[in-house]
């Protein structure tokens, strides 16, 4: 029953995925990131809360409709896929296929952590009311993400960003190892010395994937129906669609893979014809093509 309920809400969420439910927008999965760092670090399922920290800098963009990450828990353990940035292309493009996303972002944590020095000893230390002297000792935080986003259709990597942060503050203490132990999510955490070096970080990868995002231009449409001559997209006046705009339509072909690595090297796309949008609702509109389209196909404005 449990499995059955699991088929169940991926077979919704991919129906959703083909409508005009999500908008029309750029739909983005993001994996739990591979956690590279040195492990010095004390905090627990680090490439899972970094990855649900750049969800929430991505949604906050306010452009993107993003993969809730239930849904994708539910369907990794259906297919019993991993969700680390270790997946190659090929199965982040999977994934994304059975999540109705059009671009995976993966990749890896490769720095996080927290770092004490001494700037003060003996007489150099700051004197303390009662006498006597103390240790400063200043913490640096340190944060760094390298990541990728992964077109679902070609298995092509469409775009990449790095970002980086830190962090440091100094304080009287004598002990040493104060490395704040506040767990992702908590409160309390992104007020910590390494919770704002992983903002940081994390909101540069997000600005860096936006604006790239951005340069590929609108997002490929997807047809939710064909009826005869008429093909209905999930693209409406919610998202700027217009009566007359005109749409190429491409099928895409077999996907190719290295026959050393297993690496998806994407898929070849077929031009098979045009369509001009003649209705237009709040989420969906209807097109008229004179192409035999099949429900697979995908739809990019006519250049």
């Amino acid at each position: 029953m449990k499995m059955r309920n699991i088929q169940l809400a991926a077979a919704m969420l991919l129906s959703l995925a083909g409508s005009g439910w999500c908008g029309g927008k750029k739909i983005i999965c993001v994996l739990d990131l591979e956690d590279k760092s040195s492990h010095s670090h004390t905090w627990q399922n680090v490439g899972t809360g970094v990855a649900e920290m750049l969800v929430t800098a991505l949604s906050e963009t306010k452009k993107y409709t993003l993969i809730e990450r239930d849904k994708l828990e539910a369907v990794l353990n259906e297919q019993k896929l991993g969700a680390s940035g270790a997946v190659t292309a090929q199965t982040a493009a999977k994934i994304g296929r059975l999540l109705g996303a059009q671009y995976i972002v993966t990749g890896a944590v490769t720095e996080f952590g927290v770092k004490d020095s001494k700037i003060g000893v003996g007489g150099l230390g700051k004197v303390l009311p009662f006498g006597g002297s103390a240790k400063v000792s200043r913490n640096t935080a340190k944060a760094s993400l390298d990541v990728r986003a992964i077109d679902t259709t070609t298995g092509q990597i469409v775009a990449a960003a790095k970002g980086d942060g830190s962090k440091s503050s100094a304080e009287i203490s004598g002990d040493l190892s104060i490395a704040p132990s506040f767990d992702f999510g908590k409160e309390g955490f992104d007020e910590t010395i390494i919770g704002k070096a992983a903002r940081e970080a994390v909101d540069r990868v997000a600005r860096e994937l936006s604006a790239k995002f951005d340069e590929n231009g609108p997002s490929a449409v997807k047809i939710i129906k064909i009826t005869g001559g008429q093909i209905y997209i999930n693209s409406g006046s919610a998202d700027g669609e217009k009566a007359g705009n005109v749409y190429e339509i491409f099928r895409v072909g077999e996907e190719m893979l290295d026959p050393d690595t297993g690496e998806s090297l994407g898929a070849e796309e077929e031009k098979v014809g045009k369509a001009k949008i003649v209705k237009v609702t709040p989420k969906y509109s209807i097109a008229e093509t004179k192409a035999a389209v099949q429900k697979t196909d995908v739809l990019r404005p006519a250049r």
